[in-house]
């Protein structure tokens, strides 16, 4: 991996007020470094959806994209804790949730996305939620295959809409 320790010391390190961020100190360098890959793969992927969100017309799908991403970028950066006790729970999943960007809201706008960028921000959805579990096999291996697998639905995404 190519990625210097200071690109990602603000997402894994306490990039939020009051949170010192989880304590990786005791993991192998395998590990660590499938952790800090998949924060890389999280700011990836939280970038292009708020290319996304940028593009919205209506507030409340901006605003819902927005969140997509920011629960995308947390999960992926800072919610994978070795020794987890469990799946990830509450309002983080519920972000996740692909209704937020497939049915229209009453009081909505549609939502301005292209067939192959719904497929693709649910899988993403799909294995960011899934990612903290992907702690309890081997984190040096089951970590970066889950990061490839964001990277794939990126490229769906990112393909130009052929009217389809």
């Amino acid at each position: 991996m190519n990625t210097t320790s200071s690109t990602l010391d603000l997402i894994l390190f306490g990039g939020e007020p009051g949170d010192d961020g989880p304590d990786y100190d005791g993991l192998a360098a395998p590990e660590r470094e499938a952790i800090a890959e998949a924060a890389a793969t999280g700011v990836r992927a939280a970038t292009w959806i708020r290319t996304l969100a940028a593009r919205q017309d209506d507030e409340d799908n901006r605003q819902s994209l927005e969140r997509y991403a920011r629960a995308v970028e947390r999960i992926l950066s800072r919610e994978i804790v070795p020794e987890r006790d469990g799946p990830l729970e509450g309002e983080l999943l519920y972000e996740l949730d692909p209704a937020h960007f497939t049915l229209e809201r009453p009081g909505a706008g549609p939502v301005d996305l292209a067939p192959a960028e719904r497929v693709a921000l649910a899988a993403i959805g799909a294995a960011t939620a899934s990612a903290p579990t992907a702690v309890l096999g081997d984190v040096a291996s089951d970590l970066p295959r889950l990061c490839r697998l964001v990277d794939q639905a990126l490229a769906v995404g990112q393909v130009p809409d052929c009217g389809v």
